[in-house]
């Protein structure tokens, strides 16, 4: 039978994710309960709902970057909680969805532990149809949890549900969306990669449908999603497209499997050469090639977000009347609110990036932890060689994304501006960042050579510099806090003057952590 060993699979798939799924839940609903007590807060009077709605309603960046503000003609609480939340919620939820329905399916093919169980009595769909039951059960606990804290936040029961329910069904859209990658792909990065692709032109499709071609909605999940309107007339019939797309997915996910052998995809790899290059001789050109097609992925989503940004942020004067954007303002300097704006838009550049650097350092976790570091080691290349390789590469393809952030906001801004000369302060604005995120590699770099097993903790420091660099304002961090983030410390350019002593620091922070990671390395057990 196809679903036999359903229940054990399940079993299984909840016992190996009872952590890492609880992180996700806590995590979601708990950014989404302080955001909602902060907006609540900004906006406490008639008069403050009025000024955010006019200014949402006005101004097509907003549209594009929270949402066609449902409800706001007749501002609530609630109608802007929404449209300062909703968005970003939907997006965290779809990124856990379908990493996770990647991480139990694609994944364990790839790494031939799928074989193994497949041995047993052990139905050909079981483990996706297990792995699809986990994951959605989990986005509806994420749904009921914020339903309960929007009303406990004093916010209408019936829109906390909607907005619940519209999470949900966004979660079991992306977990089709994963299924199907999932069989497409032949490993796990690319699955990862189209789902996030497509998760990339559903915001796209929704920015320019809010934007004034409002069709253009109704072809993107997320716009959808949005379109149940929690707390501004609820349209509770949008779940049923919801439900439908999901149901869709599943079923071409559940054919595909049915008809590939185990452990191949759809889109098979290309056959490689016949002999292997001579560029491919050294560790570091394997690594480089190993993470190639990660590199351009994350250099194409960070290029178009920061052109787009560009092109918006001569808006910045209207934007600032969002007094959560206002907030994230107030931390970029003391210049004019485009520089401002700018500012901020590099910083989330650099933010970006160090989910890049984290990943590509923590590849030496995965290659340790499935065995192919100790072949590698077993010939005349030192532990230490082995994690430079790696390590370079991060650096190096950090510091280029970098690069290509700032200069795709500076040609963004330039285009929106008419003045070709906003390019190379921009550019220079991304390049010293880098300084930060230099520090968040040597971070990764240290705890991959003193644990293997506990370097995953790498990515609480994206999560804390994220926090910090975005809403320190906002949850009115004291300064102690800020200041353990290495974003902190950089200057704000545009908006601030350029000092290069703290960059100095920062990059010999980054040295002697690296340092830490090399010589610890040398002192544990591999594998």
């Amino acid at each position: 039978m196809a679903l036999a060993g359903f229940g054990n699979q399940l079993r299984f798939v909840a016992r190996r994710d009872r952590i890492r799924m609880a992180i996700w839940i806590a995590s979601i609903i708990g950014l989404v309960g302080v955001s909602a007590v902060s907006v609540l807060a900004l906006y406490s009077t008639p008069e403050d709902l009025l000024s955010y709605a006019q200014v949402a309603q006005a101004n097509t960046a907003i549209k594009a970057l929270t949402g066609p503000g449902y409800g706001l003609d007749d501002p609530t609480e609630g109608a802007v909680v929404m449209n300062e939340t909703a968005l970003y919620t939907y997006l965290g939820v779809a990124l856990m969805a379908f990493f996770m329905v990647t991480r139990h399916t694609r994944a364990e093919e790839e790494t031939g532990r799928a074989e193994l169980v497949r041995s047993a009595p052990v139905g050909r769909s079981a483990t996706l149809a297990a792995t699809a039951v986990w994951v959605s059960t989990c986005t509806f606990l994420i749904g009921v949890g914020l339903a309960v804290a929007l009303v406990a936040c004093g916010l209408p029961i019936v829109g906390s549900i909607a907005f619940g329910a519209a999470t949900f069904a966004i979660g079991v859209v992306f977990v089709g969306v994963g299924a199907v990658t999932a069989q497409v792909a032949t490993n796990a990065r690319s699955a990862n990669s189209i789902a996030g692709a497509f998760l990339g032109l559903s915001f796209l499709m929704r920015a320019v449908g809010d934007m004034g071609n409002g069709w253009m909605i109704w072809v993107s999940p997320l716009g959808i999603a949005q379109a149940i309107r929690p707390y501004a007339d609820e349209r509770w019939w949008v779940l049923i497209p919801m439900a439908v797309i999901a149901a869709v997915l599943l079923a071409i996910a559940f054919r595909l499997l049915s008809r590939r052998d185990l452990g191949a995809g759809i889109l098979a790899d290309r056959p490689g050469p016949s002999t292997a290059s001579p560029r491919l001789a050294t560790p570091f050109a394997l690594a480089a090639r190993l993470q190639r097609t990660s590199l351009i992925g994350w250099a194409v989503g960070i290029g178009v977000m920061g052109f787009f940004m560009g092109l918006v942020a001569d808006e910045a004067e209207a934007l600032a009347e969002n007094q959560a954007i206002a907030d994230m303002l107030a931390q970029s300097g003391q210049g004019t609110i485009a520089e401002s704006f700018l500012a901020t838009i590099i910083m989330t550049v650099a933010l970006l990036t160090t989910g890049f650097t984290v990943s590509s350092v923590l590849r030496l976790r995965t290659e340790e932890l499935e065995g192919r570091a100790e072949p590698m080691l077993a010939t005349p290349v030192g532990r230490a060689r082995w994690l430079w390789s790696h390590y370079g590469v991060a650096v190096g393809g950090s510091i280029l994304l970098a690069l290509v952030g700032g200069l795709m906001t500076g040609l963004g801004y330039a285009a929106a501006v008419g003045d070709a000369n906003e390019i190379l302060p921009l550019l220079g604005a991304g390049l010293a960042m880098s300084a930060g995120v230099l520090v968040i590699a040597g971070f990764t770099a240290a705890l991959v050579g003193l644990s293997v097993k506990w370097s995953i903790v790498a990515w609480a420091s994206v999560a804390f510099a994220a926090v910090v660099g975005l809403l320190a304002e906002t949850l009115d961090l004291p300064q102690w806090v800020r200041n353990i983030s290495p974003f902190t410390h950089i200057p704000r350019l545009p908006a601030a003057s350029f000092d290069i002593l703290p960059i100095l620091i920062l990059l010999a922070v980054a040295a002697v952590l690296t340092g830490i990671g090399m010589v610890a390395i040398r002192r544990r057990d591999i594998g």
